[in-house]
Order: structure tokens, then C-alpha cells, then sequence
């Protein structure tokens, strides 16, 4: 899952999260950002090989 408030997320018991820095309703960056939002794809793929309870920081 990709969260903007992970404290709210942490709370609902989600097995995997991505935190994300940016606006509220842009999880995946500003729009036509493609590059960012690749980045955001990739590390969503790299944390679903991750065993459950894993949270990662989006890194730029």
C-alpha cells in the first residue's frame, strides 16, 4: 500500500507499506511526473518481495 499519513496506515494493519512524501490525493507524485511515478512502481515491486510487516521510505 502506498500511504501519506503512516502512523493512520500503521493502525489498520496493512502487511506492507510505502511512504510517500508528497500532497494529499498525488500518492504517486505531481501529475505527468513520470519518472517519479516509475520510481514510486519500482519500489512498490521491490517491497512486495518483502515479507509481511514491511515499511519503506520512499527514496528520491
Amino acid at each position: 500500500m502506498i500511504t501519506l499519513l503512516p502512523d493512520v496506515t500503521e493502525k489498520t494493519g496493512v502487511p506492507r507499506t510505502l511512504h510517500v512524501p508528497f500532497k494529499l490525493g498525488r500518492p504517486c507524485g505531481e501529475p505527468f511526473d513520470f519518472g517519479t511515478r516509475k520510481k514510486v512502481v519500482h519500489q512498490l515491486l521491490e517491497l512486495a518481495e518483502k515479507p509481511a510487516g514491511s515499511r519503506l521510505e520512499y527514496k528520491n
